[in-house]
């Protein structure tokens, strides 16, 4: 494997980025980093990106951030096909385009990034970018939430709930609405906690419903309030 210089490592170092080292020390990294990415080393095109995004010379600049992150993604850099997605996603600098975040986020998806496969099961569900199709929404929902990301386990969970591109089926809504929330998420908690309160596919249990939306509400869901007061009437 070709050995990666010193001055390369240093680049790929998130703690770096987050430092603050004389600007004249900055902008030979820069210059370091452009050399290199100009002559298409994708994890240099990639850290480029990055210090635009991020404003490692003080000021963000958006348009060079999706020019090297671009250039990455074309070299396959997972990570920058992310990005971009999440740019377009997200409008960063002006640029909100669902149909690009869309693609990027495919390629990403594709290749095995978790976060990427979550927006794709978010756009299909919400028809963002491309036609709105619950089966691949709960596709790529499952492969996230098969991975323990709790948001992802959350929406896998309501739609066996709901029937959502998948049979309706109250034991599998229950095991993914669980799973999410042991890991704090605040939507699973009060979901179940509802769920408890009513006797909704589960045997009703006032205290199992009390602790849940309690957590939900410290977890930052308000709308449990509402549940809890109904809890203590």
């Amino acid at each position: 494997m070709k050995r990666v210089s010193v001055i390369l490592l240093i680049l790929l170092s998130p703690l770096l980025l987050q430092a603050s080292p004389k600007l004249e020390f900055k902008e030979r990294l820069v210059k370091s980093a452009t050399e290199k990415a100009k002559k298409g080393e994708p994890h240099a095109q990639f850290t480029l990106g990055e210090m635009y995004y991020l404003g490692f010379l003080g000021k963000k600049d958006y348009e060079k951030a999706i020019y090297w992150y671009e250039k990455a993604a074309e070299n396959g850099h997972t990570k920058a096909q992310f990005n971009l997605g999440y740019i377009y996603f997200t409008g960063k600098g002006g640029n909100k385009d669902y149909k690009k975040a869309f693609e990027w986020f495919q390629q990403a998806a594709e290749e095995g990034d978790p976060k990427a496969m979550r927006y794709l099961g978010e756009m299909y569900y919400k028809g963002l970018g491309v036609e709105k199709d619950y089966k691949k929404a709960f596709y790529w929902y499952k492969k996230t939430a098969d991975l323990g990301y709790p948001r992802a386990q959350f929406q896998v969970g309501m739609m066996y709930r709901r029937g959502q591109g998948v049979e309706k089926d109250i034991h599998k809504a229950k095991y993914y609405l669980k799973r999410s929330a042991i890991q704090s998420c605040a939507e699973a908690e009060m979901e179940l906690g509802k769920m408890y309160l009513t006797g909704d596919g589960v045997e009703q249990d006032e205290q199992k419903a009390l602790r849940l939306l309690k957590k939900a509400l410290k977890d930052g869901k308000k709308e449990a309030a509402e549940y809890l007061k109904k809890l203590q009437e």
